[in-house]
C-alpha cells in the first residue's frame, strides 16, 4: 500500500508540473531599429517565458516615411499591461509625410509572430514628376538620430509647406530619436497626431518653430488653415489584419 501511495503522489506531482508548463506564456522577443527603402522581413530568434504578472504578448511597429526612405522601430515581448487587441493607425494620407503604426496584444503563446511588415502597410509608388509642384521644395530626410544627407525635393501638388521635427521613442529596449523633414501642409507640430503612447512605446515630438516660419518664407507659400487630421483608426481586432494573429 505504501508503494501505491508513493506512486499516486508522484503522479499528482508530475500532473501539476505538466499543467504548470502548459500554462506558461511564451512570446517572441526582439527589437528592430532601421531605415530602409522597404520591404522588410523581421525574424526574431529569441523566445522568452513570461513572468507570472506578464499575461500578454505584444508586438509594435512604427513606420515613418519621408521621400523614398522609411524609418522602422519595432518591438516584441511579454508585457504586464494592456488589453487584447489589434490596432492600426495611419495618421496622414499620401502625398507627404506618412506615419503608420501597428500594435498587437494577444494572450496565446507565440502569437506575436508578424514577419512581413508589408502585410501591415505597403507604401504607394512615388509621385510622378508631372504631379509635383514647381515652386515648393523642402529638405527631405528621415534618420535614426540626426539627418546628415539632406536633399531638397519638389513637393507634390497641394502641399504648401515643410515639416521639420524630432520624435523620441522610448520603452521596451528602444530609446531612439528620429529626425524627420519633408513636404507637409501641417501648421503645427503634429506629425504624430498628439499620441503620447503607441503600444508600450512612449512618444514625444519637438519641432523648432523658427524652421516652420523660415521654410515657408523661403517657399513663398501662404499659411493654410489647420487641416483636418487624416487619421484612420481601425478599432481592436481589425478585420483585414486578423490573419496576422
Amino acid at each position: 500500500m505504501g508503494g501505491l501511495h508513493i506512486h499516486y503522489l508522484l503522479f499528482l506531482f508530475l500532473l501539476r508540473a505538466s499543467l504548470t508548463v502548459a500554462n506558461d506564456l511564451y512570446c517572441h522577443m526582439g527589437k528592430l531599429r532601421t531605415v530602409e527603402n522597404f520591404p522588410v522581413t523581421w525574424f526574431t530568434e529569441k523566445i522568452e517565458i513570461c513572468e507570472d504578472n506578464q499575461l500578454l504578448c505584444q508586438e509594435t511597429v512604427i513606420m515613418i516615411k519621408s521621400g523614398s526612405r522609411i524609418a522602422i522601430l519595432a518591438t516584441k515581448g511579454c508585457v504586464s499591461e494592456g488589453s487584447k487587441a489589434v490596432t492600426y493607425i495611419q495618421n496622414s494620407e499620401f502625398p507627404g509625410l506618412i506615419v503608420v503604426s501597428y500594435s498587437n496584444y494577444c494572450d496565446i503563446s507565440l502569437c506575436n509572430d508578424i514577419k512581413y511588415l508589408s502585410r501591415i502597410w505597403k507604401p504607394r509608388e512615388e509621385i510622378p514628376v508631372f504631379n509635383t509642384s514647381t515652386s515648393i521644395h523642402c529638405p527631405t530626410c528621415v534618420a535614426l538620430g540626426s539627418c546628415f544627407n539632406v536633399s531638397s525635393l519638389p513637393c507634390p501638388r497641394g502641399i504648401n509647406g515643410c515639416y521639420a521635427g524630432r520624435i523620441m521613442f522610448s520603452g521596451e529596449g528602444i530609446d531612439s530619436p528620429v529626425e524627420v523633414k519633408g513636404c507637409s501642409s501641417m501648421t503645427h507640430c503634429e506629425l504624430m497626431n498628439g499620441f503620447s503612447m503607441i503600444g508600450p512605446l512612449s512618444v514625444s515630438e519637438v519641432c523648432p518653430r523658427p524652421s516652420f516660419l523660415q521654410r515657408r518664407a523661403e517657399s513663398r507659400a501662404p499659411w493654410p488653415c489647420l487641416p483636418g487630421r487624416g487619421l484612420q483608426l481601425l478599432t481592436p481586432l481589425l478585420g483585414p489584419l486578423a490573419h496576422l494573429l
